[in-house]
């Protein structure tokens, strides 16, 4: 037998095992939780739920809490699913030594059975690798790090982030006035339809009723001493004889201009100035009125309302950010020159071996050590995302309820809350 003919079938036997590894891989993903019976533990009678979710398969596994340890059993798992009449056979488990104690498990009281799912978003992949007291942790340890370095590390990133905006801004400002361009007459069309059914239909209505009396009430008493004094200072001769010459056929005109930049350059401003308390105090009345108005809040909230809901603006806004921004190159190129600089590579090491210690120990609280370790939360999610199993159990305990029917099926309540899987399989070194 040549080498060569070896090398095939070496190559054949070892497809051959990875075919038939990933077929059972996919197959056992798919085929629902395999029922776990401790060795404690027996199959010894059964119930029936109603399952008007149909999310149950058979071998979906039980779980009751100890509240003793505050921990979690497997007390039973799904033996047979009923499509049709929409339940589900629950086969639960007995101690093998009939003297063992069984805290957590009444067998004569009525059972109370509660649906869990994980839907594997990425919310339930952080609740799970993530629970609260360890985000708390965690976030206390990145608040150390950063009081420890976070000036160092700022002064690092600052320049970096400060010079990606001065470049960038340009960029993004001539492609928005491209994108513009290009959706001109879409633009016309929303605003037109907008200064339509918003500006004059609602807008001026509500400025009528709501804002004028506002204006009217704070702003007329200083408009009025204002305007009676810079009616005093005007001159109707001179106004009057420049208009005339600036009519008449004569070489020299603009002269009605020249004297009202003069009218208020010299006597308009100062009068102004000389009321400038007044009039601040008037427009900070009008915003203090103008903000206490809950007929102009609710409306202008409804007009925003109206146009971010609006499909075709909305859809069009999208279409211009995607445009000047996402799919800007010209953007995407600057910000690969500025962070690929070997002034940002060097500030970026140095900021990268101030954190490398807290990075590492995230690391370890996340995923586990070799030492120590897989996580739990780690365990499930790879349990969970990799292999496809844990996605659907239940929970149950024993909760007396009057006049419950023993021969109907066992309601079955869906939590609302997302917990994860009570249990870790393979989730530790040993």
């Amino acid at each position: 037998m040549t080498t060569q003919t070896i090398r095939l079938l070496g190559a054949a036997f070892w497809l051959g095992c990875l075919v038939i590894g990933g077929g059972w891989l996919i197959a056992s993903s798919r085929g629902g939780a395999r029922p776990l019976v401790s060795a404690v533990w027996t199959p010894t009678e059964s119930v029936v739920l109603a399952d008007p979710t149909s999310a149950l398969s058979v071998g979906d596994a039980a779980f009751a809490k100890d509240p003793g340890r505050d921990q979690w059993h497997q007390v039973g798992h799904v033996g047979q699913v009923n499509p049709a009449a929409k339940t589900v056979t629950l086969t639960l488990y007995a101690p093998v030594d009939l003297d063992l104690d069984n805290p957590f498990w009444d067998r004569g009281q009525p059972i109370d059975a509660t649906l869990h799912r994980s839907s594997g978003k990425v919310d339930d992949v952080i609740a799970t690798l993530l629970p609260k007291p360890k985000r708390e942790e965690l976030a206390r340890k990145i608040s150390a790090a950063m009081r420890e370095h976070g000036e160092e590390i700022s002064e690092a990133m600052l320049p970096l982030v400060f010079e990606t905006f001065r470049q960038s801004l340009p960029v993004i400002e001539s492609e928005l006035v491209a994108s513009l361009k290009r959706h001109d007459a879409e633009l016309e069309s929303i605003t037109t339809r907008f200064r339509e059914e918003i500006v004059q239909d609602q807008m001026v209505p509500l400025i009528r009723t709501e804002v004028l009396p506002v204006l009217r009430l704070h702003g007329r008493e200083p408009a009025e001493v204002i305007g009676r004094e810079i009616w005093g200072k005007a001159s109707l001769w001179r106004f009057g004889w420049r208009a005339l010459y600036d009519s008449a056929p004569l070489p020299e005109r603009e002269l009605v201009r020249e004297e009202w930049s003069r009218f208020v350059e010299q006597e308009v401003v100062p009068i102004v100035e000389e009321h400038l308390d007044e009039i601040t105090e008037a427009v900070e009345a009008i915003l203090r009125d103008l903000a206490a108005n809950e007929v102009l809040r609710d409306q202008l909230g409804k007009v925003a309302l109206q146009i971010v809901q609006d499909d075709e603006a909305r859809d069009l806004l999208q279409t211009i950010v995607m445009e000047a921004v996402v799919d800007n190159d010209r953007l995407r190129q600057v910000w690969v020159d500025v962070w690929t600089s070997p002034e940002a590579r060097e500030k970026l090491r140095t900021a990268g071996e101030r954190l490398e210690p807290i990075i590492r120990e995230i690391g370890d609280e996340v995923m586990g050590t070799r030492r120590d370790g897989i996580e739990p939360g780690f365990a499930r999610v790879l349990r969970n995302q990799i292999l496809g199993k844990d996605k659907v159990w239940l929970t149950l305990k024993t909760e007396p309820r009057l006049g419950a029917d023993p021969s109907q099926p066992i309601a079955l309540r869906v939590a609302t809350d997302f917990t994860p899987y009570p249990i870790v399989h393979l989730a530790s070194p040993e």
